[in-house]
């Protein structure tokens, strides 16, 4: 399957065809056959075979959200996502944010916590059907995880560079989203504090929910309807042609796509 029916749907009309068109043959790792939970991958680092590498509250940026919210077939995301508006557990105007005490944990966690800690798995890992509920929207480090690779070292080279490329430009479009509904690059840089934190406050290291006030002031008058708020994100993403995207992205994201086109044609099959 090429790229361009493995990445989020709104990247089909602003994504360079080179990377679109890019049909990745990677056997080793799926997500169906987990390769660190076989039996032959019980070493001192390997994945429990019902958690696989899911131990992980990936961010969606705003925009995504709303495409999810937008799909009538994804009700079980949308449960999810309302029960973390309901209860501020960082659902924030950037997006769906892990809560700073996981993130905490997880950033500053030992070696063989990662596919083995329950209490870190996914929240929207599917139990049932052992899959995501998320997927055709899930986030840059789902989408590009890969702890092997059938092309060797240069293919976990080329993921590594696809995660930097795709987290630009998810950042460019959720800030863009932000800009449209006028948040200031303050309030935007704000909001962006509560991604990747490696440690927080007292409080936000004790519970899974933001303060009211807090999570109330960040929302800057879209508190009421967050959901809407999401869906506004994914409209004005939706609506960016081509030309409008390059520019956004300038030189940085351009020099990214470079590094990927030097890549793709030295990808081989080991």
């Amino acid at each position: 399957m090429i790229l361009k029916y493995q990445l989020p749907q709104v990247y089909q009309k602003l994504l360079p065809r080179e990377v679109l068109e890019f049909e990745p043959r990677e056997t080793k790792a799926t997500c169906d056959t987990c390769a660190m939970s076989r039996p032959r991958e019980k070493g001192k680092i390997h994945y429990r075979e019902d958690l696989k590498c899911c131990t992980f509250h990936p961010f969606i940026p705003n925009f995504m959200v709303g495409a999810i919210f937008n799909d009538p077939t994804a009700t079980e995301a949308h449960r999810i996502f309302r029960s973390k508006m309901a209860n501020r557990e960082y659902a924030l105007p950037i997006g769906m944010v892990a809560p700073v005490k996981f993130q905490v944990a997880f950033n500053n966690r030992e070696e063989g916590d990662f596919g083995q800690r329950e209490e870190w798995l996914c929240p929207y890992y599917n139990k049932e059907k052992s899959n995501c509920n998320v997927w055709r929207n899930r986030g840059v480090v789902c989408t590009t995880f890969f702890c092997k690779s059938s092309y060797g070292d240069r293919g976990i080279e080329f993921w590594d560079h696809l995660n930097n490329y795709l987290w630009y430009v998810e950042l460019a479009l959720l800030e863009e989203a932000l800009v449209m509904l006028d948040f200031s690059p303050r309030q935007t840089m704000q909001l962006l504090d509560y991604h990747n934190r490696t440690d927080g406050t007292a409080a936000e290291k004790k519970s899974w929910s933001m303060d009211a006030k807090k999570h109330k002031e960040l929302w800057n008058g879209y508190h009421e309807d967050q959901e809407g708020f999401y869906k506004k994100c994914f409209e004005i993403v939706s609506n960016l042609d081509k030309k409008a995207f390059h520019e956004m992205i300038g030189e940085q994201g351009q020099s990214l796509e470079e590094t990927l086109f030097e890549i793709l044609p030295t990808l081989k099959v080991i």
